[in-house]
């Protein structure tokens, strides 16, 4: 028995039985009225829902896993679409007369159309059931590009049908297409917060996880360090930020470079000291002089990496949302549709060991290295916008915030967005490499193999696919955390969120929510495809 496909049918038979599917309102703000699956003026059109819901338990009990996962994915799709399709059409009908429907007296300026909690099970159920069919189709060992149609022949149909404007009815896409610009402008700020900070996270907390797997005594102060930071509440640790940060912002450019060479120098000094005599240093005080050589290293290190982030950060934005670059910015995208293009046909559709897989491969390295080029050339464009530096008349009156650093704004976000990418990063790093078996480790020196070599070619090899779920376990949360960063003026898909809880209107919640969901699930999937790219065959044939 299939029980995957039985919990889609129950989930959704029961959304539609138990909960409403459609709330129709009088305007954006106000309550309006709920209406049950059969409530649409005894069209029993909508009794088909219902139905097929009851289908999938039933096609549960067959023994034929190809047949019965065909079946499964038919009717999860057809669900998936008329979930979609016939509430569509009973919120345009209700719209013709809505004061038949809100009452007397009901202040009805621009009806519109909620989606329901029955709506959302019957999605869920419809997706379950989909999964369960491929599973199914997977156990019948039905080639891997078929199972990716099956999987997506229903979402796109059903973009298509958004696109062609057949669920406009909808609220959501009421207020999509009255704030399209700024919801464009709003996912590019977000997606920037949280590819910078996972980028400067990731090298940060893979060189953290590392140190504490060679250095067991100062292990469990990076481990209770970043933990730490785990539990401080992000709006807390945006106000901790605040002060320092708008102090910072207000020195001059050319003494804040002059502080950081000095640091640098005496970090270099000590640090060269310590790799010259800790051979020679008694235990206690050697790890003394480790820590001061880190405590130093770390002050010009975060200094220029909190400037430059902040100032990456604002090229970015002006780059990507200012329109000035829209031919550059095309390329860019080109780019990257190419290069994931290429990547699918090499992946699902040539051979493994096939000339073409080969060539294949180089034309994606190759895009790859265009798409880099690209960004460096849109980030020199942008250095030269009057949206930048256009207010600073010489090197010697630019001060650090006209570099991007303020008490509030983008610096502290992306400074917390950091912070908080790093105990996964961490953890996992440390995990990865400790739980390597020592005993290869030893057969990679008996070969005579360097440390650097058992390093790249034995322990990472066999700890990146520990370290990439860490990665994952990052970058979905700071999707979510990013949110937060519109209470400091940060900016994002928060700012839809805040204004929605202010106005008490859902559809601006959904409207930050929704693409939060959507770039976090996008992440996690490109993610895990780096992640399958990356790892050796070897270790994919273990893990399987």
């Amino acid at each position: 028995m299939n029980r995957i496909a039985m919990l889609g049918g129950l989930i959704a038979g029961l959304g539609f039985f138990f909960l409403p599917i459609l709330n129709l309102k009088p305007n954006r703000l106000a309550s309006g009225t709920s209406f049950n699956l059969l409530e649409f003026q005894g069209d029993d059109r909508y009794l088909m829902l219902f139905l097929l819901a009851l289908i999938p338990i039933v096609l549960s009990f067959r023994n034929d896993a190809e047949s019965r996962g065909w079946m499964l994915v038919g009717s999860g799709s057809l669900l998936f679409l008329l979930t979609l399709i016939l509430p569509a059409g009973a919120g345009a009908n209700l719209l013709l007369d809505p004061e038949a429907y809100l009452g007397e007296g009901a202040f009805i300026r621009n009806p519109r159309i909620l989606p329901s909690g029955g709506m959302v099970l019957g999605l869920l159920g419809a997706y379950v059931t989909i999964f369960a069919g491929v599973r199914d189709l997977a156990r019948a060992e039905v080639q891997m590009w078929v199972q990716a149609i099956a999987t997506w022949v229903a979402p796109l149909i059903a973009i298509g049908l958004l696109v062609n404007g057949s669920f406009d009815v909808y609220s959501i896409l009421v207020e999509f297409y009255a704030n399209g610009a700024a919801l464009e402008q709003k996912f590019v700020e977000h997606l920037m917060f949280v590819f910078i900070s996972l980028g400067v996270g990731f090298v940060v907390g893979v060189g953290l996880g590392l140190w504490a797997s060679r250095d067991e005594r100062v292990a469990p102060v990076i481990l209770y360090a970043v933990g730490i930071i785990q539990t401080i509440p992000s709006l807390a640790l945006f106000g901790v930020l605040l002060v320092p940060l708008a102090r910072l912002g207000d020195r001059a450019f050319l003494p804040t470079l002059g502080f950081f060479g000095v640091s640098l120098a005496i970090a270099l000094v000590i640090g060269v000291s310590y790799v010259l005599l800790a051979d020679r240093e008694p235990a206690r005080l050697k790890i003394v002089h480790l820590l001061a050589t880190a405590i130093t290293a770390t002050v010009p290190l975060a200094l220029f990496v909190g400037v430059f982030v902040s100032f990456l950060f604002r090229l970015a934005n002006v780059g990507f949302t200012s329109g000035a670059y829209d031919s550059t910015t095309t390329t860019i995208f080109g780019l990257l549709a190419a290069a994931l293009v290429t990547w699918i046909v090499g992946r699902w559709f040539v051979k493994p060991d096939g000339f073409l897989r080969t060539w294949l491969r180089r034309a994606n390295w190759l895009l790859s290295g265009a798409t880099t080029v690209a960004v460096i050339v849109l980030f020199v464009q942008a250095a030269g916008n009057s949206r930048v530096l256009g207010t600073v008349d010489s090197v010697s009156t630019l001060t650090i915030r006209d570099l991007g650093v303020s008490g509030i704004g983008v610096a502290p976000a992306l400074i917390a967005l950091t912070l908080y990418s790093l105990l996964p990063l961490v953890r996992n790093t440390y995990a990865g490499l400790n739980n390597v078996d020592p005993a290869i480790i030893d057969s990679g020196r008996g070969m005579g193999m360097t440390p650097s070599q058992r390093f790249f070619q034995i322990e990472l090899p066999l700890a990146f696919p520990v370290i990439m779920a860490g990665v994952r376990n990052a970058g979905v949360a700071l999707v979510g955390i990013g949110t937060v960063a519109t209470v400091i003026g940060a900016g994002g898909l928060g700012d839809f969120v805040i204004q929605g809880i202010v106005n008490t209107s859902i559809d601006q919640i959904l409207l930050g929510a929704i693409p939060a969901i959507a770039l976090a699930l996008v992440l996690d999937a490109t993610l895990r495809g780096l992640e399958g790219i990356f790892t050796s065959p070897g270790i994919k044939q273990v893990q399987s």
